[in-house]
């Protein structure tokens, strides 16, 4: 184990707390992820769904369709990638709401069919962003919308790994080849509470997956994506930026004007996560 990996893994273990009810209960996190993106959804205006055919791209177990479902869409269409999401979200379905099983780079939609597309808590994970702007350009009705809640890479919990890594901007202190080693080596580790995704079926905590990864390209969960690269994509893919909004700390006032000035001045490594709206222009056609 290299020194960098060995003193990242030391500090981690140093700065772990005890894991959340909903990181290891999966019926809480479910509850959690409700309310969770209800309170994601107070960013939006509910006129982008009233009387809209509306897509929930990466709707996951479908917490977001349920909930938006009620504000009167003309229909509602939930899409993951996951057969197994799809199958718990499918049990919620009504006569205005369906889920779909899509792929990594194609929506099972009609050309020119949504008004409204959802992407929320998935850009980050999104393999091939070019490739899904195109199809979201295709599936969209002409000044249709993508309303996307997005947590950048740059950030300080940008690669998802803070259950096992939890110091914020790790991947610019350390780098990633020592954060993979640093989180294979916690894993396997005694004082290491697994989370529910982290145990299979039966309730055991699965075989170590960190040990076969060294970079963020290898594991294939987080696509390093900028809001710059994601500006030039969407325009190149026949979109207008019609609003981002970038987002720092949470908490007391004065947190939050602290985060606002560091990223004013540093930039995306403060930026928490980021509010946009696209819009597909009239008669475009992505590249």
């Amino acid at each position: 184990m290299r020194f960098k990996s060995q003193i990242l893994a030391s500090l981690s273990l140093k700065l772990m707390r005890r894991p959340e009810e909903r990181t290891t209960d999966y019926s809480v996190y479910d509850d959690w992820r409700h309310e969770s993106l209800q309170s994601s959804w107070d960013a939006f205006d509910d006129r982008w769904i009233t009387d809209r055919d509306v897509l929930d791209f990466g709707c996951g177990d479908g917490q977001m369709s349920l909930y938006l479902v009620n504000k009167n869409p003309r229909s509602m269409t939930g899409v993951d990638l996951s057969p197994d999401a799809i199958a718990r979200a499918s049990q919620n379905t009504g006569p205005l709401l369906s889920f779909i099983l899509g792929s990594a780079t194609r929506i099972p939609s009609a050309d020119d069919s949504i008004d409204t597309l959802l992407a929320f808590d998935c850009m980050e994970h999104v393999m091939r962003p070019g490739e899904i702007l195109r199809e979201w350009n295709r599936v969209l009705r002409p000044g249709g919308r993508c309303l996307i809640e997005w947590f950048p890479f740059k950030g300080p919990w940008g690669p998802h790994m803070e259950s096992l890594i939890p110091v914020p901007w790790a991947h610019y202190l350390f780098g990633e080849e020592a954060m993979f080693e640093a989180a294979a080596e916690i894993y396997d580790n005694p004082g290491f509470v697994p989370r529910h995704w982290d145990l299979d079926e039966k309730g055991d905590k699965k075989p170590n997956k960190w040990r076969q990864w060294s970079t963020f390209a290898e594991q294939g969960y987080v696509n390093e994506l900028d809001i710059t690269t994601l500006e030039d994509l969407a325009t190149r893919t026949g979109f207008r930026l019609a609003r981002l909004e970038r987002r720092s700390f949470a908490g007391p006032t004065w947190r939050r004007a602290l985060g606002k000035t560091l990223m004013k001045i540093v930039g995306d490594p403060f930026v928490m996560s980021a509010i946009i709206e696209l819009e597909k222009l009239e008669g475009s056609e992505s590249l």
